[in-house]
């Protein structure tokens, strides 16, 4: 029997800068992690977690501020 593992990618309009996303595993935090300096905050980033935050930026899921 295989266990899957579900990652929840979530923003939250109101929170705090710099403009971060948090990555849930089976409804608990692993991540806090950066979108603009595309970096780790908080927790460590497993592989599969790295894969659910890139589909997203790919998918234009995060809006990042131009670098002018």
């Amino acid at each position: 029997m295989s266990r899957w593992k579900r990652f929840v990618v979530v923003r939250y309009s109101m929170d705090h800068d710099p403009p971060h996303v948090h990555v849930f595993q089976d409804g608990k935090r692993i991540l806090k992690f950066d979108i603009e300096a595309w970096a780790v905050m908080e927790g460590e980033m497993m592989p599969k977690a790295r894969k659910a935050v890139e589909a997203l930026r790919r998918e234009g899921a995060f809006v990042e501020k131009s670098k002018v």
